[in-house]
Parts: C-alpha cells; structure tokens; sequence
C-alpha cells in the first residue's frame, strides 16, 4: 500500500474520498474503516493469512482496519449496517431526481452531500455532490444541471482525477461563471464552469496540505460592495492541530491569499461562510466537539477576508447530539440507524444586512429523550447580540430532527429545511421538511412536508462506517426555494440506493411582488418603466391593491394595471424630472390584497444621470513606471456621474495592439487576473460611460513590466534561435514512447488556442515529446530554453512523485539524451524525486509534480553550456501503474540568447500629444 498526503490509496480503484467518504481520519482521532475494490496485480503480504483465523481476527482492533486495507479484504469493511426499517408507502410526486442511477456502478452507487446554485442570467441550476457511482479510481464529485428551473436535470458526469468531493458551488456575478470547490488529491481544489454547468475545469488549487477537509465556498455578488467578485472559502485543516481556516481569491481561483486561522478552541469543524451585501463576511463552526458540550463560533470580517474579530456565540454550552447506541457503533458521536453526526451549523445574510444562523444541539440531557433539534437565531447589530432561539422543528415530538440548511431570498425571504423523523415512531425513516419566515425572521410559518416518501437508512458498505451525507444547501430563486438533500428510496442492484432529490418550495400562500427590471438608469428627464408582476400561489385569486412608497419629491409614479388580480401584471412607471439629484433612488412597491389584507412588497431601483460621464485622471502604474509586477494595480480617479469604466492596456501608444480589454468595471481600479508580459513597454487608458454618454479616453500613461529570470536586461537584446507557440500545429514536433498521448488541445492554453499535453494516465507510460533540431547561438550569456509549463502531476508528498515531468538535451540528433539538472533551472526548479515502487520509467529522478497554485509556470533552463552546438529538447512525462491526473501542458516555447544591443530607456512619439515630460527654453 502507498499513501498519498493523508489518505491511503488502494490500487488502481479505490480513491481517498471512497476510504472515507469523506475524511480519512476521524474528527475524533479514531481512523474509521475503509473499503476497498478490485487489488493490484501483485502477491498479497504474508501477515493477510492472520484473517483466515476468526479466533484472531475477532480480537483485532485498529489492526483489523490495517490488514483489512492492505489486503484487499472488502468482505471485512462496512460492517456497521442500517436497522430495520421499511420504506412508508407512497409514490415519488413533485420530488425531482438530480442525478442519472443508470450511469451508476454495481457496489458504487451512493450521491449524497450537495450544494447547488443558480445563474441569475440563464436561470441555470448547477447542482454538485459526492459521487461514488461515477466508477473512478480517484473522482467522487459528480454534477448535474437543469434549464427549466428544476423541472428535470441532466447528469453531467464527474469531475477530473483527484477530485476528492466536499462540493462547494457558487454562482459568480462579476464574471457569470460557475465555481466549484472541492477536496483534492494534495490541496483543496477550485473548478469553474464557463459554459453554464456543461462543463467545470480546474481554475486553481488552495495550497494546503493533505490533512484538509470540508472546506465551504461563498462569493461577494453585490457590485457595491468593495469586494464585489471575491472568493472566500472555510475549511477545517487536522494537519495542524485542527483549525479553522479561511482564504480568498480576486481572480476566479487562479490563486489565493496566505491562510489566516480563524478558531483558537479545541474540537473545532463544519465551518460555514455567507457574505453581507455591504461586503463583511461571516464565518460559523462548531466547536467543542466529542467532549459532551459543544458551541457555535462566529466571526466577521469588514476588511475583506484580512482580519477576522468575533461576533457574540448564538448557542454556547449546549449538548452535542448523539444517541449512545449508534455512538458505540459508530465510535464517534451518531444518530439512530447508525448515521455519524456533525452538528456544523449554516449561516447566511439577508438584503438588510441581518445575519441568520441555524443549528442544532440535544435539548434536553445525553441519552435522553430528545437527542437532536434544529434551532434559529438571528442578529440585526452584525452580531454583536441575537434574537431569541426559535426551534424551528414544529413536530412536538422527541424525534430527530437534523443537517439544517438555510437560505435567505432577495425579498427577505428566510428558508430552513432539515431530515425529520416525525413521522416514524421508532425514530429511523427520514423525511424531508421546510419552514419559511415570510418577514426576515420575526414569524414563522407552520413546517410543511417536503419529500414525498419516507425513506430507511441506507449504509453503503464501500464507503465510510456510517456515513449518510454531512450536509446539504438550498437556494431561492424569484418564486421559490430550491431545496436539495439525499434519500435512500430507490432500489439499486438489490439495496435501497441514495439518490440526489430536488423540490421546489413556493415562497409565498397567497400572492407575491417580482419587479423586472429591479434596476434601471436613466438620463434625466426620463421615465423608468418597470414590469411588476403579482405571482399567485395556492390558487388565491383575490384583487391586489399596488403602491409606491419613498417616492423622491418630484418624482411621478403610476401603474398601468391597479388592482390586479393573480397571476397579473401591471407596468410602474417612474417620471424623472431634470431636477432630481444625481444619484440611486430606491422605490417601494406594495401590493395590499382584499379581503384577506395580506401585504407583500419589492423594490425598483433609479440611477439618474444628468450628463455625460466626466473626466477622468490616470494614477498607477504612473506614467513612465518602471519594474511593474506582470499584473500591475491599476488606479484612476473617479468620474463625475459615471456608471462604469473601461480600461484598455497596449503595446503601442496608438492602441492598436490591445492585449486587455476590461470594460463594464464598477469601480476606480482594477488588477488582472492574467499575467502580462515580462519586460515589456505597455500603455494603458481608461474611460468612463452612463447612459447619457461616454467621457472620452483620459490621456494615455505608459509603463515597463518588470524583467524576469530569462529576459534580457539593459543594453542587449534578444537574439531568438527558436520559438513556437504551437498555433501553427504540431509539425516541428514528433512524439513517441509506450502509452504516447503527447497532443495538441485547446482545452488549457498560456495564450492563443493550442498548447502541447500529455496525459497523466493511471497506467505505466513513458511519453516523449522532441523538439526540432536548433542551432544554438554562439553567445553563451543569457542563452536559455524558456517555456510555460502546467503540471497537474501526481505527487507523493513533500519532495516525492509518483508521476514526474523532466526536461533532456540531446547533442548527437537524438542518439543519446541527458537530463537537464535542477541548477540549470531558473525558475520552477523540479520538486521532487520519483518513487520507484510502482514501475514509473522515471524512477529515482528529480522531476516535476504536484498540482502548484499558479495555473502556469515559466520555466527558464540555462542551456550555455551547449552554446553554437546543434540540439534538440525533449519534454518527458512518466507515470505509474494507478491514479490518473489531467497531465503535463508545454506551451510557448522560445530559445534565445542575449546579445549586445541598446534597449530604449525612453521614447516618445508624441502620438499622445502629451508633453509633460519635456520643456524648453527659448533664446
């Protein structure tokens, strides 16, 4: 057996997620059983003939999970079984199955623990979950999408190798694309979906180490706020004593902030993050755990992610859940039908800026009566105190009820959903249940059923002793709550199998307001015209008196339909006179129903422009800046009446080579979210725009990126012997070698459309890819061999490989070929050496692997030792005999030298027509 990080790997089948599904080691310190499948072809140790002795095998504790591991003995993992229990008679009705049974595997069958979110452009829903029935060696997240709100979904299969499941996803306003978190192979991973949940490829990877787990994924979606567009993601790290740790990323995962702790107890897990719309960030855990008395934590942060400081605790001291029966099963805190139980709660924050968290805790004393309730608290001071604790499970009795997840709508809507045993008196079948609180949490409404059948617990034998899912998430849409969880109804290869379910919950019972626009800009004096639709639930049909509240003095309103009876919809027109101030003007729109007098409200927004967008003035990088970073920090000031800004960056001050474009920006600054080019003279502008029209573009500055390991400096330039960027094809190149899948793909590229890749198959493969002949510059100073380089290589650890990447020169046209060491590296030195246990051709070499946090890498090779000699480079990627990663990526190749020559410290064209930099004096 090998390991890799923190979880042991079983042959060419068997992933970390399956052991544990999910993490390998126990909150509690005990390492839980794991389950195993088809072995590798080799002879089996001789200590696996102690499990042909009952006698013996009866008395093994910790070693019976060893042996039972190492020698491939799947007959003794998965032995905690369900209890009795028979499924409630019912049909399945308005439940909607996420995910396809038929693509399932025998034995590997189970999707459970989801999230999902929904794109506010397509209304595409994208669903994410733990997957085992994909049938990989190392993929359990699967996902599915659905384009007609939830109706039906379409399984879109799994992930890539090394996707470890604890899904996370988030939908992303800034950019419209869907993000994915997930545990990976060596470190918490990011995926994203840029083509509306068809598709998700990895955008970058957290860093941390082996020992991470249940890491949760929020988004900043307010472009008000500072932050609009941040990623923030939680996460419980064991290998450092078990913290609770948070970091974020500004440019879609590509890379991330340095870690910063955020708990100082002990027992700490299950962390949970939601963003305010005025951009403070919320994080909540449970902490205390497996000592009998447990608590929620929360902190906030007003910086961004930076600094955290605490908020009062909404639940301090309170028992944990567990039932002493399933405890003693199970060997960590666990529910009736033997069901492991993490009592993490979930947060979120409402369009006021109130903070709403649920949980769960035992009410009444360990072992008796009740064991587990789900409760509700809400702060509207940032959590400086809280409301009082609602128990939100209405059932009046002592069942379980549990796994809460909650979701707060734009009209304020707020939605807790839990599994709930109420309905079975000996305490086993689950069912699905919801409550809404129509008023942002002051009143509740009466809890209602959601699933349509009560099901048994399902214990799947190849995954984790008593694993039944951790948690699940909810969104709110315009018209309802889109609530998801996993149920064991169905029957699969002879057992009841969990499945993925999604049910939609209407989030009114009589009548409910949806403006569309909610938002619009006009250029003074104008009208605003805003579609406002009166939605009918539960067949009320009663008329609906409209209004408009906060109305700004001057301003007009009137609606085209009053009353209206559901479903209706009348048409809100906002007259804006030229006097009305520059600025954002927020109208109430409530509709009053008779007889009943229920009331329900939304709101329009007005921007008012009176003019053109203003002025603008350049800051950084200043003009003439010299040595800026490759993604340099780009400032200006503000505009008077601007909406939004465009920047464009140069290589020419005519601007007719534009290598960036950014436009519809939110506020006076921008970074890139892509590398620049080293040593380069750029220029760059900004403009601004509103409705009434554009500011024109501010007068232009220009800078120079700084120079990099390869690069020319001052007083030479490049001589180039050699470049291909690969988008002329691949017919300078040959590859060969066993298992050869060296390519041209477009899937991952540095630039243009065509990169080089090889993949990291879980097969024994030696792949060869082997440049032209070149003839080397005489001029051996700055002769090097530079090009970018993606590895999505499977490492063993700190400094080990199991598959490796190297780079060989041949001097003799390809007789024989030399490693090129680690000294001639520049940058991206190699980063481990190969292990040799499992037949990689590459064994015992100094290689590259692992999955780093920058997407590319530049790589620059010293070759001046082969100065006026004619070689030849040859990119090699072996791999072994398991688990297959993405691979090896090779794009932009260049071999230069650096010769004399005079590099322009300053030019100018005067194409600008600015002349700050120059005087003159006049005889």
């Amino acid at each position: 057996m090998r390991e890799s990080g923190w979880c042991s790997r079983l042959g060419a089948v068997v992933g970390a997620a399956v052991l544990l599904m999910l993490p390998t080691v126990s909150l509690w310190g005990a390492e839980a059983p794991a389950a195993a499948a088809a072995p590798k072809a080799k002879a089996l140790p001789d200590f696996c003939a102690l499990l042909d002795d009952p006698e013996k095998r009866a008395l093994m504790d910790g070693l019976l999970l060893k042996l039972a591991v190492e020698c491939n003995r799947t007959d003794l993992l998965g032995q905690v079984r369900q209890e009795p229990a028979e499924t409630i008679a019912g049909e399945v009705g308005t439940d909607v199955r996420v995910n396809d049974p038929s693509g399932d595997t025998s034995g590997w069958s189970t999707q459970s623990e989801t999230s999902l979110a929904i794109n506010e452009t397509t209304g595409t829903i994208c669903s994410a979950y733990n997957d085992s029935g994909l049938g990989a060696s190392d993929i359990y997240t699967g996902f599915s999408r659905s384009t007609d709100g939830g109706a039906t979904f379409t399984d879109r299969g799994g992930l890539t190798s090394g996707s470890y499941g604890d899904p996370s996803m988030v939908w992303r306003k800034s950019d419209g694309y869907f993000y994915l978190a997930t545990l990976g192979s060596s470190s918490l991973r990011v995926y994203r979906s840029t083509d509306d949940c068809m598709t998700f490829t990895q955008a970058g990877s957290m860093g941390a180490g082996g020992g991470d787990d249940k890491e949760i994924m929020t988004v900043d979606n307010n472009p008000a706020s500072p932050y609009y567009g941040r990623l923030y993601v939680l996460w419980t790290d064991f290998g450092s004593g078990q913290q609770i740790k948070s970091t974020y990323s500004n440019n879609g995962g590509a890379s991330w902030s340095t870690p910063v702790v955020l708990s100082s107890s002990s027992g700490v897990q299950g962390a949970w993050p939601a963003v305010a719309p005025n951009g403070t960030v919320y994080g909540a855990w449970a902490a205390g755990l497996f000592t009998g008395t447990m608590s929620i934590e929360v902190k906030k942060s007003t910086d961004g992610g930076a600094t955290w400081a605490a908020a009062l605790s909404p639940a301090a001291g309170k028992v944990e859940p567990r039932d002493a029966t399933a405890t003693g099963i199970c060997g960590r805190p666990s529910l009736r039908g033997n069901i492991r139980y993490l009592p993490s709660p979930q947060v979120a924050v409402g369009s006021d800026n109130s903070v709403h968290i649920v949980y769960t805790y035992d009410p009444d004393g360990y072992n008796t009566g009740d064991v587990v309730n789900t409760y509700y608290r809400r702060s509207t001071d940032a959590g400086a105190t809280w409301e009082a604790e609602v128990l939100v499970n209405d059932d009046g009795t002592t069942r379980d009820q549990f796994f809460p997840s909650l979701s707060v709508g734009a009209g304020n809507i707020v939605s807790v959903a839990w599994y709930d045993r109420r309905l079975d008196p000996s305490n086993l079948n689950l069912d699905y249940y919801q409550r809404f609180s129509f008023d942002g949490g002051t009143t509740w409404e009466p809890s209602v059923r959601v699933s349509d059948v009560s099901t048994p617990v399902y214990l799947d034998p190849n995954l984790a002793t008593c694993y039944h899912s951790d948690y699940d998430t909810q969104v709110q849409g315009a018209l309802s709550a889109l609530l998801q969880w996993s149920d064991d109804r169905a029957m699969q290869f002879g057992h009841n199998d969990p499945d993925v379910y999604v049910d939609q919950q209407p989030v009114s019972n009589d009548f409910l307001l949806a403006a569309s626009p909610r938002r619009q800009s006009v250029c003074a004096p104008a009208d605003a015209v805003y579609g406002i639709d009166v939605l009918q639930f539960q067949g009320f049909i009663e008329p609906v008196t409209l209004s408009a509240t906060g109305v700004p003095a001057g301003v007009t309103t009137g609606f085209s339909a009053n009353p209206v009876t559901p479903p209706g919809n009348s048409l809100l027109t906002v007259g804006v006179p030229s006097d009305l101030p520059f600025g954002s003007y927020t109208i109430g729109v409530s509709g009053t129903s008779s007889p009943s007098s229920a009331v329900h409200t939304t709101e329009v927004t007005v921007d008012v422009f009176h003019q053109a967008a203003g002025a603008l003035t350049l800051s950084t990088p200043a003009n003439g800046a010299l040595n800026q970073p490759l993604r340099p920090s780009f400032t200006w000031t503000a505009s008077i009446q601007a909406a939004t800004y465009g920047l464009q960056v140069a290589t020419d001050a005519g601007f007719t080579n534009v290598v960036l474009d950014a436009p519809g920006l939110t506020t006076t600054s921008y970074t890139p979210t892509i590398d620049l080019n080293s040593n380069t003279h750029y220029y760059w502008r900004v403009q601004a725009y509103n409705i009434c029209g554009a500011s024109g573009w501010a007068a232009s500055f220009d800078f120079y990126t700084e120079a990099l390991p390869g690069d020319c400096g001052t007083g030479t330039v490049p001589e180039i012997a050699f470049t291909d960027d690969f988008e002329l094809g691949a017919g300078l190149w040959t590859h060969s070698g066993s298992g050869d899948t060296w390519a041209l793909w477009g899937t991952q590229v540095h630039s243009g459309s065509a990169a080089f890749h090889a993949n990291g198959t879980a097969s024994v493969t030696d792949q060869r890819l082997v440049s032209p002949s070149i003839v080397l510059p005489a001029t051996a100073p700055g002769l090097t061999m530079m090009f970018w380089n993606r590895q999505q290589i499977e490492a063993a650890g700190p400094g080990a490989c199991y598959d490796g990447a190297i780079v060989e020169v041949s001097t003799d046209g390809g007789s024989t070929w030399s490693q090129l060491p680690t000294e001639v590296m520049e940058t991206d030195p190699y980063d481990g050496i190969v292990s040799g246990s499992f037949s990689n051709p590459l064994a015992g070499l100094n290689a590259w692997c692992n999955v780093p946090v920058q997407d590319w890498l530049r790589s620059v090779v010293d070759i001046s030792a082969y100065a006026a000699q004619t070689v030849q480079f040859r990119f090699r990627l072996g791999t072994d005999s398991s688990v297959g990663y993405e691979g090896w990526s090779i794009d932009d190749v260049v071999v230069q030298a650096c010769v004399a020559g005079e590099t322009p410290m300053f030019g100018d064209g005067f194409e600008t027509g600015d002349t700050s930099a120059w005087s003159y004096t006049q005889p």
